[in-house]
C-alpha cells in the first residue's frame, strides 16, 4: 500500500469534543438543527468527524459516505471528503444506483497537531430528504441507511 497511517491526535480529557461544543452552543442559540458543521471545527480523529457529520445528515435526512482523499508529501492522508451518499454520477443510465451529483459535503484537512478540521462545508442537499428516517431516537422501526445503522449501534 502507498502511504502510511499518520498518528491521530491524542484525546485530551480537558478538551471538549466538537459534539459537546455544538450541543452547548445549541442551548445558547436555539434553532431547528442541533448539529451544524462550522468551518474550523476540530476533531481528534477522522472517525469522530464522520460521526459528527453523520449526526448532522441524520437531522437533515440524508446518508453519507467517505469521498475523495489526498495524501500529503509525507504520504499520509492530509485531506478527506465526507459526502452525501448520492454524490457522484451514475455509471450507467437507468441503473438502480442513487447518484445525482449532490453537492453536500464536508472537507477535512489535517492540522499540525495531527487532528482534523472542517475546511469546507457545502450545505445544499440536492435531493428531497428521506421520509423513511426516524424522527426520534427511540423509534427503531423505520429503515436507516448503513451509516445511520452504525450510528444507532454506537449510541445504542
Amino acid at each position: 500500500r502507498i502511504g502510511a497511517v499518520a498518528p491521530e491526535r491524542a484525546p485530551c480529557h480537558g478538551r471538549p469534543s466538537a459534539l459537546e461544543k455544538t450541543i452547548h452552543g445549541f442551548t445558547q442559540k436555539r434553532g431547528d438543527i442541533v448539529i451544524v458543521p462550522a468551518l474550523g471545527t476540530s476533531f481528534d480523529t477522522l472517525g469522530e468527524a464522520y460521526d459528527f457529520y453523520n449526526l448532522y445528515s441524520w437531522e437533515k435526512g440524508f446518508g453519507i459516505r467517505y469521498g475523495k482523499s489526498r495524501l500529503n508529501v509525507e504520504s499520509t492522508k492530509g485531506m478527506q471528503e465526507t459526502v452525501c451518499g448520492c454524490a457522484g454520477k451514475a455509471g450507467v443510465e437507468n441503473s438502480r444506483a442513487c447518484r445525482c451529483e449532490c453537492p453536500a459535503l464536508i472537507m477535512l484537512l489535517r492540522s499540525k497537531d495531527n487532528g482534523w478540521y472542517i475546511a469546507e462545508h457545502h450545505e445544499h442537499h440536492s435531493l428531497h430528504t428521506s421520509t423513511s428516517l426516524s424522527t426520534t431516537w427511540a423509534d427503531n422501526t423505520l429503515a436507516f441507511t448503513q451509516a445511520h445503522r452504525r450510528l444507532q449501534q454506537r449510541l445504542g
